[in-house]
């Protein structure tokens, strides 16, 4: 069975213990939901009890839930630490991805995205780069470039915002650090050259005060930054937080305030102009008169 009919085997019955609440489900309840319910088709054989028992690690190991058994009862989700980000990602992804497998009679009722980004092609080849410390070699070529030009990288990190995808290298040579947008190579090669990360470079660690996919070079801290939005958009910042340092200073009837601790870059400028006069920004004033500045200007 391919990997990927694993982890939705997996996902399923995670899907199906967290809907119990955590009420003990009997494993013949679960064999049969897998037989009868879901999309995975895999199970010509059945589903053994030996397997399922095997996969309870992996499902732990993968998606951070902790799956116990209880005797003559059945198996339930244990109370666990919260899942790690990249954890809660996949369960979400797999979420997403058995929600669109949808049949044919359904698909009229729902409409995705179109758009798709570019260059996800390359996503396999960086990522293998980037785990091997192996050189590679781009044609890429800048929004404002008529040509594309060569460069030599050392991948680091891949990272995606909004659904693009941008990989953190190297700069063979010179040794500075340095940012590509995935949709912008027209050509990559591969190379057996090994290169050494910068010895401060801490992947875990270098978007931690970013808002997408900019972060300064020159030293600079990050800002505590303090915003007041109207209620309505208020809601939405709650809702879908702008980052992970996002916190609430206050919320009433007129203005919902929210605080961050990022870096004070082009992405956030742009991401706070977006919002027209729907915010205002409190601190820090340096800010502030920049984006007064900037909606005066384009009155």
């Amino acid at each position: 069975m391919p990997a990927h009919a694993h982890l939705r085997r997996q996902f399923h019955l995670i899907q199906r213990l967290q809907q119990a609440r955590g009420r003990a489900i009997p494993f013949a309840e679960l064999q049969r939901y897998l037989l009868e319910s879901t999309s995975v088709g895999d199970f010509s054989g059945g589903y053994q009890l030996r397997t399922f028992q095997r996969e309870i690690p992996l499902m732990a190991e993968n998606f951070g839930v902790t799956i116990r058994h209880q005797r003559g009862q059945g198996y339930c989700i244990a109370e666990t630490d919260p899942l790690l980000p990249e954890q809660q990602r996949l369960l979400e992804a797999f979420e997403l991805q058995e929600f669109l497998r949808l049949p044919a009679a359904l698909v009229s009722f729902v409409q995705t995205e179109p758009r798709r980004p570019l260059g996800l092609e390359y996503l396999r080849p960086i990522l293998q780069a980037a785990q091997a410390r192996q050189v590679v070699e781009l044609e890429y070529q800048k929004h404002w470039d008529d040509q594309p030009h060569r460069r030599t990288i050392g991948p680091l990190l891949l990272r995606e915002f909004r659904g693009r995808w941008y990989v953190v290298a190297v700069m063979v040579g010179s040794g500075r650090l340095a940012c590509f947008g995935l949709d912008r190579i027209h050509h990559l090669l591969p190379s057996s050259d090994q290169f050494s990360p910068p010895p401060a470079f801490d992947a875990a660690t270098y978007f931690t005060h970013c808002f997408g996919i900019t972060r300064p070079t020159d030293g600079e801290e990050p800002q505590e930054i303090r915003l007041r939005f109207e209620p309505v958009q208020g809601r939405y910042a709650l809702s879908y937080p702008l980052h992970a340092s996002q916190q609430v200073v206050a919320v009433d009837e007129d203005a919902i305030s929210i605080q961050l601790t990022v870096y004070d870059t082009h992405d956030l400028r742009m991401e706070l102009l977006s919002y027209g006069p729907e915010v205002e920004v409190l601190a820090p004033a340096s800010l502030r008169a920049w984006v007064r500045e900037a909606h005066a200007a384009h009155r």
